[in-house]
Order: C-alpha cells, then sequence, then structure tokens
C-alpha cells in the first residue's frame, strides 16, 4: 500500500498534522493562515529547493575523491603541495629558485677577440654603453693602455660585434678605468711605478642619431699624485652629475665634472699611510663606501663632508658591493665573504683594528658565504645583480662562481655532460673549444685567469636609440685575449 498521500483537488495535506485541509482562497482567508494558496506554494517552493540542495550535496559526495589520511601527515601534504605549486613559500626562497633557474638558462656567446687585431695583449678591463651598445676595451701593454671601442652591428638587442671591428681611440697608461654617462676616469702610473695620474677624459658621440658610431675622446684633465697608487674608482649612479669617487692609498678622492672643468677632492679614510683604500662604492648619489686593508668600511657624506665608520669585516676589504638601499656585501682576505644589514646596530668596531690578530673582533654579519675560496680577489672579479639574486666572482680555478643572495649557497647548475661521458683527466686546452658552448656558466673554465667581470643589469639598460630593453640581465666576462657574454 502506497504511503505517500493522494492528492484531492482543493484540499491541502499538512503532513505534520496528518490531516486534509480545504484551500483558501488569498483575499478571504484571515491573517497569518497556513492553508491559503500563497503560503501553501511557497513551502512548496521551499520543500522543493532544499530537496534539491540535499541531492545535489549527496552527489558530489559519492564522486568527489576522498583525501588521504596521509595529507593530514605535515611531511606528506608539504610534498604534495610543493610539487603542485600551492606551498606558501617564502620571498627568500622564491628569489634563490630563480637564481638557479637563470644560471642554469646563461649561455655563452663570444663578443670580441682582440686577438684578431693582431694584438698579444691580455683585456684588463671593459665597459659597454648602455644606450648605444659600445663596447670599451681596454688592452694592457705592460705599460700603455689602448682603449679600443666596438660598435654593434645594429640597434637591437642582444647586442652582436663583428670580432675584427674596432677603434683604437687613443693611447693611455694605466690599469684602471670607469665608464659613467660617457665619461671615462682613468688611473695610471708611469712604467717606473713611482707616480700615479687620474686622467678624467669626456667620450663623445659624433652621431648621436647612430647607436654604432665611434666613440671620440676629448682633451682630457690629468691630476697627478707622485708615489701614490689607485687601487679602485667607481661612477656616481647621479644622472644630474658627474663625480667619481677612487681610492688612492689612504685617501678617498672625489672627482668631479661641472661642464667642461674638472676638480678634485682628497679625504683622509686613515691616518696610517699603510691602510690602503681598496675598494669603493656609491650607497647613494651622495653617500660613497670606502672599504680598507685594516677591515674598516667608511661611509663618507659628501653634502656634510663627514665620515663614519659603519662596519668592521673579520679580514682586509678587496671588494665591496651594493645589494639594496641597506645591505651591501664585503669580500676580504683569507676567503671570508660576508653579507651586512647596515639598519643593524654597528658592533665589533675599534678605532684601530688588527685583522692579522687573533683576537681581532667583526661586526656580525647579515649572512655568509662559506663556500667561497678567494684568498685575494681584485676589484673589477666580483659583481652582483639583484634582479637575478646572483653574486657571480672569478676563483682561482678560471671558472665562474655563482652565489645565492639570500641563502648563500653556491649554485652549481647541471651538466648534461657529464652523463654522456665518464670523467677524464683531459689536458689544459689553450684556447676554449667550440663544444663548450653548451657548458653551464660554472663548469666553463677560461684558458687564463678572468680580469673583469659585470653584470649589465636592468636598471642599467635603458631602452634607447631604437634597441628596446629585452627583460633579460647578462653577464659579461674578459679573460686573456676575450670578452664573452652570459645571457638567457
Amino acid at each position: 500500500m502506497s504511503t505517500i498521500p493522494r492528492e484531492i483537488p482543493g484540499y491541502y495535506y499538512d503532513p505534520e498534522k496528518k490531516k486534509y485541509f480545504k484551500i483558501q482562497a488569498n483575499h478571504a482567508a484571515p491573517s497569518g493562515s497556513k492553508y491559503t494558496r500563497d503560503a501553501i506554494k511557497s513551502r512548496q517552493e521551499k520543500s522543493l529547493k532544499r530537496k534539491r540542495f540535499e541531492e545535489h550535496t549527496q552527489r558530489v559526495s559519492k564522486e568527489k575523491i576522498k583525501r588521504s589520511d596521509l595529507l593530514h601527515c605535515p611531511l606528506g601534504g608539504a610534498l604534495l603541495q610543493r610539487e603542485s605549486g600551492s606551498l606558501p613559500t617564502s620571498r627568500g626562497l622564491v628569489a634563490q629558485r630563480r637564481g638557479e633557474a637563470c644560471a642554469r638558462l646563461l649561455s655563452r656567446n663570444r663578443l670580441v677577440d682582440t686577438t684578431r687585431w693582431g694584438c698579444g695583449f691580455p683585456v684588463s678591463t671593459f665597459a659597454r654603453d648602455p644606450w648605444s651598445g659600445n663596447l670599451l676595451v681596454a688592452i694592457n701593454t705592460a705599460s700603455h693602455f689602448n682603449l679600443l671601442s666596438y660598435p654593434p652591428k645594429g640597434p637591437d638587442r642582444p647586442w652582436q660585434y663583428k670580432l675584427d671591428q674596432k677603434y683604437c681611440d687613443r693611447l693611455m697608461t694605466g690599469f684602471d678605468w670607469a665608464q659613467l654617462g660617457g665619461c671615462c676616469n682613468v688611473a695610471s702610473s708611469d712604467p717606473t711605478g713611482e707616480s700615479v695620474n687620474i686622467t678624467t677624459s669626456k667620450l663623445t658621440n659624433p652621431l648621436d642619431a647612430r647607436p654604432a658610431s665611434q666613440y671620440v675622446v676629448d682633451t682630457a684633465t690629468t691630476f697627478a699624485y707622485p708615489g701614490s697608487m689607485v687601487w679602485c674608482s667607481a661612477p656616481c649612479p647621479s644622472t644630474t652629475s658627474s663625480i667619481f669617487a677612487a681610492g688612492k692609498v689612504n685617501d678617498l678622492l672625489l672627482v668631479t665634472g661641472i661642464e667642461s672643468d674638472w676638480n678634485t677632492q682628497t679625504v683622509e679614510m686613515s691616518p696610517n699611510a699603510e691602510v690602503n683604500v681598496m675598494s669603493v662604492e656609491w650607497l647613494t648619489s651622495r653617500v660613497v663606501m670606502s672599504g680598507l686593508t685594516n677591515s674598516l668600511v667608511l661611509l663618507h657624506d659628501i653634502r656634510s663632508r663627514d665620515t663614519a665608520s659603519r662596519l668592521q669585516h673579520r679580514h682586509g676589504v678587496f671588494k665591496v658591493r651594493k645589494v639594496d638601499d641597506w645591505r651591501i656585501v664585503v669580500a676580504g682576505a683569507e676567503k671570508n665573504l660576508q653579507m651586512y644589514d647596515l639598519r643593524y646596530a654597528p658592533t665589533g668596531i675599534v678605532t684601530h683594528p688588527q685583522p692579522n690578530k687573533m683576537y681581532h673582533t667583526a661586526t656580525k654579519s647579515y649572512l655568509s658565504f662559506p663556500d667561497y675560496g678567494n684568498d685575494y680577489i681584485a676589484h673589477d672579479e666580483l659583481d652582483i645583480s639583484p634582479e637575478l639574486d646572483l653574486l657571480a666572482c672569478a676563483s682561482p680555478s678560471n671558472n665562474i662562481q655563482l652565489f645565492s643572495l639570500s641563502s648563500g649557497k653556491l649554485i652549481i647548475p647541471f651538466n648534461p655532460n657529464q652523463l654522456q661521458q665518464p670523467p677524464l683527466t683531459r689536458p689544459q686546452r689553450a684556447e676554449p673549444d667550440a663544444r663548450d658552448e653548451a657548458l653551464p656558466v660554472t663548469h666553463f673554465e677560461y684558458p687564463d685567469a678572468i680580469s673583469c667581470l659585470r653584470f649589465e643589469n636592468l636598471e642599467e639598460t635603458p631602452a634607447a636609440n631604437g634597441g628596446g630593453n629585452t627583460g633579460k640581465p647578462s653577464l659579461l666576462v674578459s679573460a686573456k685575449n676575450m670578452v664573452d657574454e652570459w645571457r638567457m
């Protein structure tokens, strides 16, 4: 017998009271009546909606895959979220992985080779104009420098160069120079090495409409400092003024250009003449950092002309590089490479530090690089790229070492050639083989020591002369007679 009540026209069956009630007209029924046509219709619609919702919920519960109890475990659940990309990660971990991925994508491209010009002397240093792409190369000829200009083939990036195309602009003496906004600062010494000249020249482009035109060196202004030695120089990042900072023995030189006139200002960094300024770096357009061989890093404000000791490294300082407005990387002797945060309170600073003593104290570092293995590093053998989160430096084995700026770990990309052939002891080659084009950046061994290494970051490569900006930083390296570019 069916339990479903029979429908009777004009009557409504109430399941709670289990009896029939006559359906009343809306206008004739008393207020609040449950058995009017509108009240009955409203209850039926709500009942139908609730029934459909229950059926949908039941169907979804049957068809949905149940979550395994293993996923409730912290280890198992985290592994699955990591594979699916839904695991919350820190900003530092994301930056580290980005740097590792970019390191695997870097491939080598030969830009210039000075041996095709007939020059048997090595490349000392170089700089590339971010606007036009002109590559300026300094050739060390024992007692002189030849400054060569290599214009690119076209305005589009990545720039390509003819290996046998060059312009010899000027013969100059020296060992270090830096490029800024068309200005060239050259530190030069005579053949006897007993004096040094700071030569400041203006590099102009006679045809601004042609980005691949030759550079011309205007009349230079020379400042002589007998009996001195200049170790480093750095251009000011300001776009409104031309200022160079140079480290001369125990002094900081500020070379300022106003129109066509140049003047120098000497700031004493240490009263001890045996303490040399080995590295200079601009923290801002008005504050310059100086790294000394007595392990101190000093900040000098060119507006107030005040100098303050900000931190004390574990050993003598050879290189200081800015990461951002607060973090700096300091490379020193005895395989010491640390990152410091200037927002921390200065600690461990003494008036006359002695880094060679056992009781030498140092400022607490923000991050250490334990795999750094250089006892000494030159001014141009280390650079950083905050965009890629990478620190690149030369190694004693003529390789490029890459470190993560987030973790301080050494990055070693996978070498696919190791799976194809067993490791064999091969004789050292005089020149790189063409088969090494596929080697990762850290596995490629140069035939001679790396003399200069520079990152070309995005903020330093503005779009101009129709070149555009590809949005891909690159690493430029010089060794012996060649200049290579590692790009993605």
